[in-house]
């Protein structure tokens, strides 16, 4: 998942996705808008240059797949790695590198079948033994990336990834260059949206090895499997750029010919690059949206995403106090944070889980409002709560806050730092702000007390959020540990995995034991994504999952 989302609705003169994850403050539906949106590719249409510029707000973490943790780089993945599957146009699952899946009537098992003639960006075949290179790489405990847990229902995979299995007892086979078969513990229904992202994309063990320490460390030590490939990157780069990939099996589809890519922190440096024509594509926010949201390049989207408050909760440190957190969780006003801070379409987020990532297939109630509200922004209990913390930690305490260095970093956590202090006298917030890649490596570290971060949904599994907190989670950064937590998410996502009701309830349960109980973290907002972009590209992808946008089927009209 990433560290940092469907229907479809069309608005005048803006883009707005209704959906169903790391960034330190550091997420995507389909829609369609009749002035911005191209129909269909038509002969004439395409103009004879198509080569485009683009803003990053960030540079690029790593594009080892397995160990990719944030949204920005995963959007970048996408491009590059394509996997068994990908998406369409809709958010869809459909066939990438396979041809086709066939999945038992159990839902246990699936047998992939790859496409002929699949090559790497070097010309070498791509076969499934990439696939089961992979898969095994991501949770073999030497080798293990964040997002092992998402194979956790693969068999043995868990009991892998803790060390007490050998990894060839895994569910995974690959009885021929073009067979890979996966088997399942529980039926899981989506399944085939968790293998069409970048961290399941296949692996070539020979060049991966011959690479050795050097693999991915730049683009000329990686090889490409999806629609571009990278070139001009190295880890400290603030630059990179996206060519075809001649290689690709559906090249003939791919019209842009080259993507150059720049980290843009500013977003005002942005948009006079845009202004001026040097810049395609920048995301705004704040009082940019609204004074930019009548030009004809502006789209926006809603995301299913959960921007939220973090505690370390460090045995021995003032967070590891219910009281302070509960009193810090109900200090926070949020409703003016997202109506006058950020202004940009973000909502209010009571809850773990955001509003349009799951709803119960038998009843067609979206969990967020079968779960109610948790973390309610409440002056009067948060005082009270305080006055406990004061009782066991003294009359003032002194935290930092651990933010990206962007401008809604800036804005936000000033924001923040100004409710608790006004709310909870006696209590002092500095502002620890750290380049975007530094905040994830940062939390990784443990090195922090509060900060500012946000999870956007890798699938539409519930589980994706709940993981988070889990005893054994590789972004349990906060060290939050609650043994009926762990088992009520286990539960949901095994014994109850197919029954909607029951399923519903643990997670309920759950989400009231880390918000209400235990006050683990605050959910702030959910946020909304908003660019500009120049209206000449045409055939922009805004997928619920993976990436923030995606150029594959893109291209410059006349």
């Amino acid at each position: 998942m990433y560290e940092n989302i469907g229907g479809r609705n069309t608005m005048k003169k803006k883009l707005l996705i209704v959906s169903a994850i790391l960034t330190g403050l550091v997420l995507t539906a389909c829609g369609e808008n009749d002035k911005k949106e191209a129909t269909k590719t038509e002969a004439g249409t395409i103009a004879a240059s198509q080569k485009i510029e683009i803003s990053s707000p960030a540079p690029l973490s790593t594009l080892d797949t397995t160990q990719t943790m944030d949204k920005n780089t995963f959007t970048i993945v996408q491009h590059l790695f394509e996997g068994l599957y990908r998406f369409d146009d809709d958010s869809t699952p459909i066939p990438g590198l396979a041809e086709n899946v066939d999945i038992s009537e159990d839902g246990l098992t699936y047998k992939f079948t790859l496409k002929d003639d699949i090559e790497w960006s070097n010309g070498e075949p791509i076969t499934a033994q990439d696939f089961l290179y992979s898969w095994k790489k991501l949770v073999t405990p030497e080798t293990i990336g964040p997002n092992a847990y998402l194979l956790d229902n693969v068999k043995n995979s868990k009991a892998i990834r803790n060390g007490e299995k050998p990894v060839d007892e895994i569910g995974l086979s690959a009885p021929s260059d073009k067979e890979f078969v996966v088997e399942l513990e529980q039926a899981q229904p989506s399944f085939l949206t968790v293998v069409s992202i970048g961290w399941l994309a296949p692996q070539n063990q020979a060049f991966v090895e011959e690479q050795g320490k050097d693999y991915a460390t730049d683009s000329d030590h990686l090889i490409y499997s999806g629609p571009f490939i990278l070139t001009d990157w190295d880890a400290s780069s603030d630059t990179w750029t996206l060519k075809q990939n001649p290689e690709y099996y559906d090249a003939d589809e791919v019209k842009l010919e080259e993507v150059k890519v720049n980290t843009i922190k500013e977003e005002n440096t942005g948009i006079n690059l845009y202004q001026s024509g040097d810049l395609d594509l920048t995301r705004i926010s704040g009082q940019y949206v609204q004074q930019y949201s009548d030009d004809p390049g502006y789209i926006t989207y809603s995301d299913v995403a959960n921007y939220y408050l973090d505690f370390n909760k460090k045995a021995g440190t003032p967070l590891a106090n219910t009281h302070l957190r509960k009193a810090i969780s109900q200090a926070i006003d949020k409703d003016a944070l997202t109506k006058s801070v950020l202004n940009d379409g973000s909502k209010p987020l009571n809850g773990l889980i955001p509003r349009n990532l799951y709803k119960n297939p038998d009843t067609s109630e979206d969990f967020r409002e079968f779960s109610g509200d948790q973390s309610v922004y409440d002056v009067k209990k948060a005082q009270e709560e305080w006055k406990k913390a004061q009782a066991d930690l003294g009359d003032k305490i002194k935290l930092s806050l651990l933010v990206s260095d962007d401008d809604n970093g800036k804005k936000i956590s000033e924001y923040v730092q100004s409710q608790l202090q006004e709310n909870l006298n006696g209590l002092e917030i500095t502002i620890n702000a750290q380049p975007r890649n530094n905040v994830l490596q940062t939390r990784k570290d443990k090195d922090y007390e509060l900060s500012l971060s946000g999870w956007i949904a890798g699938s539409s599994d519930l589980d994706s959020y709940f993981n988070l907190y889990a005893g054994d989670s590789a972004y349990n950064y906060g060290s939050y540990e609650n043994a009926d937590y762990d088992a009520l998410i286990t539960d949901a996502r095994t014994v109850n995995a197919n029954t909607p009701d029951k399923q519903f309830e643990n997670y309920k349960e759950a989400e009231e034991i880390l918000l209400s109980q235990d006050a683990a973290q605050v959910p702030l907002y959910q946020s909304a994504s908003n660019y500009l972009i120049n209206p000449s590209i045409k055939g922009i992808s805004y997928h619920l999952y993976g990436d923030y946008f995606n150029l594959r089927n893109a291209y410059l009209a006349e």
